[in-house]
């Protein structure tokens, strides 16, 4: 490498565990088909997950964002134990931002004029002047 530079590797999110996942383990996993957003008819309709409890320190940060990726399954509901971190400025924001998650509903996906599980991406983003976006 010119200069003795060296290229790093991108950072790779840290794992989250069962317990901020809310995950069962024990839970017998799904066997149906999990769909792309572009494989089915009507994807999944994100609902406004709405963070209650705002983190102490965030209160001094001017933005935050987590980006999760999950599944939805047919009823609407998050799978829990297909919870991912994709990317966060804050631990702590992500750390508000999952209990929300784990209650959240959504409109399943439908293909062929049935209900499916999706794959969703999820950006959740924080504002020093208290807003907090969504987007899917």
């Amino acid at each position: 490498m010119p200069g003795g530079l060296l290229a790093q590797e991108p950072a790779q999110p840290r794992h989250l565990s069962a317990a901020e996942t809310g995950c069962d383990s024990l839970r017998q996993a799904p066997t149906d088909s999990v769909y792309e957003a572009d494989a089915v008819d009507r994807p999944v309709r994100a609902a406004y997950v709405r963070v209650k409890t705002l983190p102490y320190r965030m209160r001094e940060v001017r933005t935050g964002r987590t980006m999760l990726r999950f599944v939805v399954d047919s009823t609407g509901w998050v799978d829990r134990c297909s919870i991912t971190l994709v990317e966060e400025s804050s631990a702590e924001w992500t750390a508000a931002v999952l209990p929300e998650l784990r209650q959240a509903r959504y409109e399943a996906a439908r293909k062929g004029g049935r209900r499916v599980r999706q794959l969703v991406y999820q950006v959740f983003m924080y504002h020093s002047d208290g807003r907090t976006d969504v987007s899917q």
